[in-house]
């Protein structure tokens, strides 16, 4: 037949590049695994060259600390040797021996070999910036100075006297600005003894410029520097001029930085200055204690680091990217026959039977080329013999057979096959006897239905009459309860009204009391008006009667008296009449104060009847709501009774005209089992 002719082969197309591919896999997997390795080994490397650099670093500028302080320790050490020889010279302790004033050191008869002396010691410290040699002692407080010359010494008010006094050893002064010169000096000076007692001094002024020169040669990297600070904290030597002979105190730096200077710290510091991160090392002076302080900044000390990190780096970017070139060449080499086949499956899964491989090879890669095509010739043949069955029962033919070869588990396909032509003809001749079953039920339900119909519409047409009477009722119930409503509200108000009135009539007595108590003050005043008068009239009597004792001296005295009679008898009368006046108001007050606690009584008597009535209409209010919620209920009801009514009426209808449309479906559906070709036919 035509479903078993053999097609075109068509080549297999490579679709590997849709999906995740295994080289793709490969590769990343090895990626994952050599790419972490090797970043690990070169931060390893990294770290350890970054760290070795940085020692070297540390090393160099503690190594240039240590020379800074061995040129220190080397140019006093010389000088305190030629000084120190002097401790127990003779001609020296001679001489402080012999004078005891001033006036003594011109008369001193060997002078002039003291001042050989210290000429021998000019010439034997010719080339060790020495500026001047000299002697002094306690006794005369003055110098001697090679030419002979002596002045007031001031042993007193010099440091290096008190301390070379207490150590009793060659002693260093701090550095000082030379009067003369205007150079930096330091004195080196010994005690002198005589007789096992310290005599006098011989020190030297050294200038400390050949110092300076020494210690700018020695180079902190590009951009350090070197410092020499003094006992007393002050900068001998620095890179910035303006810092020589300046106290630590007054430079603008770290109050830490200041304070390791002055406890004269060794080691190492780490400080941040204008932004900038410094690294000095701190060394003591043997000979003198002075601090040399090598700085050098951060990025410096980095920079030789940073370099070889990024050498480290772009050798990493480049033997990364030579790594990843040579897994993904030999992957994609040895995995491409993998990808022919796995483009073939796509095809195969696709519904292209006609794939072709064309992979030939002795390992494993090859017998699962040849597994595949078998595998695709087999299900081709398979795929042809269902698609003939198929074609056959599409048609109406179930007396089709099934004659391929299924081998191995696709015999389960052969079976299944088998069950489902059995199956179809065993189901459309239940279907076909079901059919005319149905189409004589079809009937029955239908006469059914119509009857249910006419009954559900006659009763839908009852529950409407019914539902229009109870709206009535909930529409009568409502306005009554709405009536309720406004008699109570205006009930409510008249009562707020009462309550008011009788606050105000509250207020009206207070008033009225308040009333009474000033009108009885005003009787009390009245009194004293009365007793006034009467004190009065008595004293205008003692006047009268002083003005008669005094005759015609006391005339005038005597018309004063008559009026001020006069003036107490008018007082007393007016007191009176006003008296009678507030008696009057007093009981007319009273009298008001009576009706108005009348008056108070029969508003709290209409105050209570308007509570009393408005909680009546309160209740009714209530009443003819809980009957509109009740009629309101039942409306609700009814309306549901009706929509269920009319539901079963259009469901009946909806019965018989699908009855009918059954008992038709029933008729066709025989007329269609009518077409199949079965096997007991």
């Amino acid at each position: 037949m035509s479903s078993y002719k053999e097609s075109t082969k068509i080549p297999a197309k490579k679709t590997a590049g849709k999906h995740s591919s295994i080289s793709r896999k490969i590769s990343w997997s090895l990626l994952a695994v050599l790419v972490p390795a090797l970043i690990g080994m070169i931060t390893i490397a990294g770290f350890m060259a970054s760290g070795s650099i940085s020692g070297l670093n540390t090393q160099l500028i503690d190594a240039q600390t240590d020379y800074a302080v061995s040129v220190v320790d080397d140019f006093f050490s010389g000088k305190i040797a030629i000084v120190s020889l002097y401790e127990n010279d003779s001609i020296f302790g001679k001489y402080f021996h012999a004078v005891a004033t001033p006036d003594d050191i011109g008369n001193y008869e060997y002078l002039s070999d003291v001042t050989q002396e210290l000429n021998n010691i000019m010439a034997a410290t010719e080339d060790e910036q020495v500026l001047q040699a000299w002697i002094a002692d306690e006794r005369t407080d003055c110098y001697v100075i090679p030419s002979g010359e002596y002045g007031k010494a001031g042993l007193d008010d010099l440091e290096w006297y008190h301390l070379a006094l207490a150590e009793r050893k060659t002693a260093i002064s701090n550095p000082y600005v030379d009067g003369i010169t205007g150079k930096n000096v330091v004195t080196i000076v010994t005690p002198v003894y005589y007789d096992s007692e310290i005599a006098g001094f011989m020190g030297l002024d050294v200038t400390l410029d050949s110092l300076s020169e020494l210690i700018s040669g020695i180079h902190v990297g590009e951009h350090g520097y070197m410092e020499l600070i003094s006992n007393n904290n002050v900068y001998v030597y620095s890179n910035d001029p303006l810092a020589v002979n300046k106290n630590v105190d007054e430079l603008d730096i770290t109050d830490e930085y200041k304070q390791k200077v002055k406890d004269n710290y060794n080691g190492n510091y780490h400080f941040t200055y204008q932004g900038n991160q410094y690294t000095s090392v701190f060394r003591d002076s043997e000979t003198t204690d002075w601090l040399a302080i090598a700085t050098l900044p951060v990025s410096e000390m980095n920079a030789t680091r940073n370099h070889l990190i990024s050498i480290l780096a772009v050798l990493a970017i480049v033997v990364l990217a030579l790594l990843v070139f040579i897994i993904i060449t030999i992957i994609r080499r040895v995995t491409k026959p993998l990808s022919e086949i796995s483009g073939g499956m796509q095809e195969f899964a696709r519904g292209n039977l006609n794939v072709e491989l064309k992979t030939m090879r002795n390992d494993e890669i090859g017998l699962l080329a040849d597994s595949t095509r078998s595998a695709i010739r087999s299900l081709k043949e398979m795929i042809q013999d269902i698609s003939y069955i198929l074609g056959e029962i599409s048609r109406g033919n179930l007396e089709v057979a099934v004659k391929g070869n299924y081998v191995g588990d696709f015999q389960d396909i052969r079976n299944a096959l088998e069950q489902i032509i059995e199956s179809l003809n065993t189901t459309l001749k239940q279907i076909k006897g079901a059919a005319e079953q149905v189409s004589v039920g079809s009937e029955q339900v239908s006469e059914g239905a119509q009857s249910l119909a006419q009954g559900a519409s006659e009763q839908a047409g009852t529950v409407e009459e019914l539902a229009a009477s109870i709206h009535e009722i909930s529409r009568k119930v409502n306005s009554n309860a709405d009536h309720s409503d406004t008699a109570n509200e205006k009930a409510a108000a008249v009562g707020m009204e009462a309550v008011e009135s009788d606050r105000r009539m509250h207020e009206m007595l207070k008033a009225m009391k308040e009333i009474q108590e000033s009108s009885h003050k005003i009787g009390s005043i009245l009194k004293v008006i009365e007793d006034i008068a009467f004190q009065t009239n008595i004293l205008s009597l003692n006047a009268a009667v002083e003005a008669a004792r005094a005759g015609d001296a006391g005339k005038g005295f005597s018309v004063v008296a008559g009026e001020v009679r006069n003036l107490a008898a008018k007082s007393s009368e007016a007191a009176k009449t006003t008296g009678a006046l507030i008696d009057s108001s007093l009981d007319i007050v009273e009298n008001g104060v009576q009706i108005a606690d009348e008056t108070a009584m029969s508003l709290q008597n209409v105050k209570e009847g308007a509570g009393e009535v408005a909680d009546a209409l309160a209740e009714i209010t209530k009443a003819s709501s809980e009957q509109a919620d009740s009629v309101a209920h039942i409306t609700r009801a009814i309306s549901q009774i009706s929509n269920v009514t009319q539901g079963n009426s259009a469901t009946a209808e909806e019965s018989a005209a699908a009855s009918e449309e059954l008992s038709a479906q029933a008729v066709l559906l025989e007329e269609l089992i009518a077409k199949f070709k079965m096997q007991d036919d």
